[in-house]
């Protein structure tokens, strides 16, 4: 059917030797993980809900990019698919680190100690939501919801290998499309709950779609970073082509000037109402070398990837976009770190050994789940409709 010679199957054989030391490193750093909780709970705490958030939105950055392209009959992206599939078995693991998380509720949000919220009459307002038998079912219900649909959206299309039943694309964008609306809201609820209630004084009404382009901007970093892997060990090699690298690169592009634009919308509203409960946010991550970390989460996220995308060329080349990515990769841990950090470290920034362990671990599980489910099955959708369009993809 199609004249590009496809290998169907990635092995880890030669790999397997990487593999095992990743998931030594993983297993490492989830027993020094575990030991800081217990010494250092204050300072593990935090750094545990910014990596099990950072694997998180990689594997739901996932599941977006699979409900988009499904809804929009995007046939250019078929060929590396199984890459974003791979990519949402993380999803369990964070559930796993999300029920963890439950356990440092009091070290984490003001609101969940009583003595506090008795002598806050914003807090007591907002105690209706903010209460933690509601937050711990609200948190279990958003992973429950889109684990569901991602294993949903996967298990058709690995179907469709055997089968080759064309309906299956037809279902899989019926239910890509209530996902993407359900992830709307819920999205936009799990990162106030988990994210924004770390202050809870604070509000921004924009603060969910700032979260989502962070989240899918590092989502589609990472999953180019993994195809120009793969495409360099060779499972992909004369699978994805030069154009492949060029709509990922136009996407890289677009989605961090789309995460400015929301970073500077939050910001220049705040700076111009100039109203006290919200600027306090800023305020306090502009000052000290909070405010240098500032700056270099806007290098990091926007900055540099737009200079250095700009051209057509860049983004048709893999060694540039490689190295974009993984900044842009870099930039969205310095994001969250921003975002979560300040009301734990009120001061100056600290980074050390309990910064590093949690989120190394949580890195070396995603590589290790990734590979291994690619290797599980098929590495092309061998019998999709859209294929042989994505392999004679021509931009």
């Amino acid at each position: 059917m199609n004249s590009i010679s496809i290998s169907p199957r990635f092995t880890l054989a030669s790999r397997a030797g990487l593999l095992r030391t990743l998931t030594s490193v993983a297993a490492i750093a989830a027993v020094l993980t575990l030991f800081g909780l217990l010494f250092e709970p204050a300072r593990v705490w935090p750094n545990l809900l910014l990596a099990n958030y950072y694997g998180m939105g990689v594997g739901l950055a996932a599941v977006v990019f699979l409900a988009l392209m499904s809804v929009s009959n995007a046939g250019w992206a078929v060929s590396f698919r199984r890459v974003p599939e791979a990519m949402t078995s993380v999803l369990p693991l964070s559930a796993l680190v999300l029920i963890l998380l439950f356990f440092g509720i009091h070290s984490l949000y003001e609101w969940s100690h009583t003595e506090v919220v008795a002598n806050d009459r914003l807090l007591q307002a907002k105690s209706g939501w903010l209460n933690e038998p509601f937050f711990i079912v609200r948190s279990l219900l958003y992973m429950m919801i889109w684990s569901v649909f991602a294993y949903v959206l996967v298990k058709r299309s690995l179907r469709q290998d055997e089968t080759g039943d064309p309906d299956l694309t037809r279902r899989n964008k019926k239910t890509a499309a209530a996902f993407l609306v359900v992830f709307s809201l819920t999205f936009t609820l799990a990162s106030m709950d988990w994210i924004m209630s770390l202050e809870p004084h604070w509000y921004s009404t924009i603060f969910g779609i700032y979260n989502f382009s962070g989240l899918l901007l590092n989502g589609l970093a990472t999953m180019t970073v993994l195809v120009i892997v793969l495409r360099r060990m060779g499972p992909l090699q004369r699978i994805v082509n030069e154009s492949h690298l060029h709509d990922l690169g136009k996407l890289v592009f677009a989605f961090s000037t789309f995460w400015m634009y929301i970073w500077f919308s939050q910001y220049i509203l705040i700076w111009y109402a100039n109203i006290p409960e919200e600027v306090v946010y800023f305020l306090r991550r502009e000052k000290g070398s909070w405010g240098i970390l500032t700056v270099v989460n806007v290098l990091f996220n926007w900055a540099i990837p737009f200079i250095a995308l700009l051209p057509i060329w860049t983004k048709r080349n893999e060694s540039v976009l490689l190295r974009v990515c993984v900044i842009v990769m870099i930039g969205h841990w310095i994001d969250l770190f921003w975002m979560i950090m300040p009301p734990f470290m009120p001061n100056d920034p600290a980074v050390g050994i309990w910064e590093f362990i949690p989120m190394i671990g949580m890195a070396s599980a995603l590589i290790v789940l990734t590979f291994r489910t690619l290797a599980r099955y098929n590495l092309v959708p061998l019998r999709d409709p859209f294929l042989s369009e994505s392999l004679h993809l021509h931009t």
